[in-house]
């Protein structure tokens, strides 16, 4: 059903200079699900929600969210409807408090943000360090506050752009249970994630991009077996028994 999709998107592409970095991508997103996004290094993902974001505003074919174009929008626009990302280094405010760095976030006059963003706080244990500048906190605390953020304004989708690398065990689970938390609330999720552990407890469906082409969708186990992607990954299929490279 369409009214069961809150993104999709039609043959999307993105050119460099002659390099196509996005071929004719189809790709959907059902409401309220966790929808994995994998593939190779340099495979394009980043360079989709770029696109989808209105981070890069040169990418061509249709962009639908909850039924509305929005590709060529600006980021405002698009995080304004309710479609907010995340990015692959963190960007915190280094010279504002992780309270005021949630703040901002907020809409102007709402005056239940500031609760929000304590019980968002609150629920990541961060409650000690509220009044701490953000260049004071260790890389994985800065992740943590960069996915509150955009949480504060409730979107109904969240793009996150491997949220976890570079973070310690103790903070990726907090992370992973945010997720399943938001989603629970009705959040959906679209993730590019390399941990396939991750992939396999969280998502359904998956989507496997390479070389800027979905070869792959389905769940977890189906697409893992899937001869393109083992090729994608590692450079050689199951034939009659043997392996080739």
């Amino acid at each position: 059903m369409v009214d069961d999709i809150i993104l999709e998107t039609r043959g999307l592409r993105r050119d460099f200079g002659g390099v196509q970095a996005l071929r004719g991508v189809n790709l959907q997103v059902h409401r309220t699900s966790i929808t994995g996004l994998i593939g190779p290094n340099g495979s394009g993902k980043t360079t989709l929600f770029q696109v989808v974001s209105g981070m890069d505003r040169g990418g061509n074919g249709k962009v639908l969210f909850n039924d509305q174009p929005i590709l060529g929008l600006r980021p405002w626009q698009i995080y304004r409807l309710g479609l907010a990302r995340t990015f692959q280094l963190s960007r915190v405010f280094p010279g504002l408090t992780v309270l005021q760095n949630l703040l901002v976030a907020g809409r102007p006059g709402d005056r239940g943000a500031r609760k929000r963003a304590l019980g968002l706080i609150g629920r990541v244990k961060l409650c000690e360090h509220v009044n701490a500048l953000g260049s004071e906190l260790s890389y994985g605390q800065q992740r943590l506050v960069e996915f509150l953020r955009v949480l504060m304004c409730n979107p109904a989708l969240i793009l996150l752009d491997e949220p976890a690398a570079g973070v310690n065990p103790t903070l990726r689970h907090i992370l992973w249970e945010l997720v399943r938390h938001i989603n629970g609330l009705g959040t959906s999720v679209l993730i590019i994630e390399h941990n396939m552990n991750v992939i396999a407890d969280l998502c359904d469906p998956v989507y496997v991009l390479n070389e800027g082409e979905i070869i792959a969708q389905g769940d977890f186990d189906t697409v893992r077996a899937d001869p393109r992607v083992l090729e994608a990954y590692f450079g050689r299929t199951q034939r009659s028994g043997g392996t080739t490279s």
